[in-house]
């Protein structure tokens, strides 16, 4: 069935396509937001019990308050902001109970700073060279790829480099939590577009035609508008059928980019027994614990101040591809078998457990994000986040502030519209 001409059509009902739809609406602009899945939110979902007295973040969770759309959102949604439980003077780990210092972004851009590469230098191979310290080493690689979801061997430093100086963090990354499940902030939004949000339209074809452009719908829907933002990320847009004449131009950005993986374990418990662990005789506080010999999994206090006891693990890259191969109840034996050797056996009386796997999904991506692999083009995120002939792409991985966070994805959808546009009335 044919619709309408539209001004705009969205491509994806995540945060980056939510906060365009908002933008659009704003500017009274006519637009339709085409969701593939029957919900909204993307890699932002909460699993709220049947009477709403707790719930769980499966994706997105943290905030601070240099993240200032989301911090306005989560307002906006009816939620304040609750403490994160940290503690001033807390360790990181790895499993043989070594402190592994402060690693952090700066860490991170420090490391990379003034440093030349190969065109096929990975991050893995930059560390080795710069690191003489091979714990330090495994654990700088096994934090990047549980912080970018991507196995060091594959990341382009070059565009490492760049996405962590669009990272402006003043406080710590997970400072806050909502009050409330983050699904409220997600509800909020799709209120705003209404009618205009339409589900289970899972997109298949994007064609140039002389009046602007006709979105196909694997439902056999066609969408007319002048211009179209695709709002899902890189690694999902490819999979997207685009003109020929878009193809050349659009492609070789697309394929830049490797897809993050990420499985996310929460653990609740009666009593928070980790808080104070004994490091060579010394008693410690205990922020986190950084698998080095297991690249990509890492363990973090999750608790809110006043909120349930909570340890959730993060498995990324390579790691979390391969336990993607086995049973849930396997990945659950991996995660606790992992945190009995460090923590003891109390792990193993968890009072809940709550896991999802981003992996490879054809509509979300993976992990929190893609990330341009060590053979893409460097210049594919500009390419993609400017319009070209009334085109222009939003997610996260795009985000021209806060990368691969929350605070991005909102950020670029709304940059999407504000740059479409100046082309819109040119």
């Amino acid at each position: 069935m044919s619709q309408e001409q539209l001004d705009v059509i969205v491509i994806g009902a995540g945060l980056a396509g939510l906060s365009a739809a908002r933008a659009l609406q704003d500017k009274g602009l006519s637009y339709k937001l085409l969701e593939a899945t029957d919900r909204a939110g993307g890699k932002v979902q909460s699993k709220v019990s049947e009477d709403r007295s707790s719930y769980v973040e499966l994706g997105a969770q943290f905030v601070n308050d240099d993240m200032i759309e989301m911090v306005q959102l989560i307002k906006e949604a009816g939620m304040e902001l609750e403490d994160t439980y940290i503690v001033e003077d807390a360790v990181i780990i790895n499993e043989t109970k070594d402190e592994v210092g402060h690693i952090d972004f700066e860490h991170h851009a420090e490391l990379l700073k003034d440093r030349s590469f190969r065109k096929d230098h990975t991050f893995s191979e930059v560390v080795d060279e710069a690191v003489e310290d091979d714990v330090e080493a495994k654990a700088i690689k096994s934090l990047v790829a549980s912080e970018f979801t991507v196995s060091s061997d594959y990341i382009n430093p070059k565009a490492l480099k760049r996405l962590i100086g669009n990272i402006t963090l003043e406080e710590d990354e997970v400072k806050y939590q909502a009050s409330g499940p983050l699904s409220q902030v997600i509800d909020h939004l799709v209120d705003i577009s209404k009618t205009n949000l339409l589900y289970e339209e899972p997109v298949e074809a994007v064609r140039k035609v002389d009046e602007g452009y006709e979105v196909v719908s694997k439902t056999g829907q066609t969408f007319k508008a002048r211009a179209v933002i695709v709002a899902v990320p890189p690694t999902v847009a490819r999979r997207i059928q685009f003109s020929e004449e878009l193809k050349g131009r659009f492609y070789p950005a697309l394929n830049s980019f490797i897809d993050g993986a990420v499985i996310k374990l929460t653990f609740t418990y009666e009593e928070p027994f980790w808080r104070e662990i004994i490091i060579n005789g010394e008693k410690k506080k205990l922020f986190g614990i950084l698998f080095g010999e297991e690249e990509g999994v890492n363990v973090m206090e999750s608790s809110k101040k006043l909120g349930k006891n909570r340890l959730t693990m993060f498995i990324g890259g390579d790691k979390a591809i391969e336990l993607t191969r086995v049973a849930s109840d396997e990945r659950t034996a991996f995660a606790v078998d992992r945190l009995t050797q460090v923590l003891g056996e109390r792990i193993a009386a968890y009072q809940s457990l709550e896991e999802k796997v981003w992996v490879d999904s054809p509509y979300y991506g993976g992990g929190y994000g893609g990330i341009t692999h060590y053979g893409g083009d460097i210049d594919a995120k500009r390419i993609l986040k400017e319009p070209y002939q009334n085109i222009v792409f939003a997610s996260t991985e795009l985000a021209p502030a806060f990368p691969q966070f929350m605070e991005g994805a909102v950020l670029s959808g709304k940059y999407a519209v504000e740059q479409l546009l100046k082309k819109l009335v040119e």
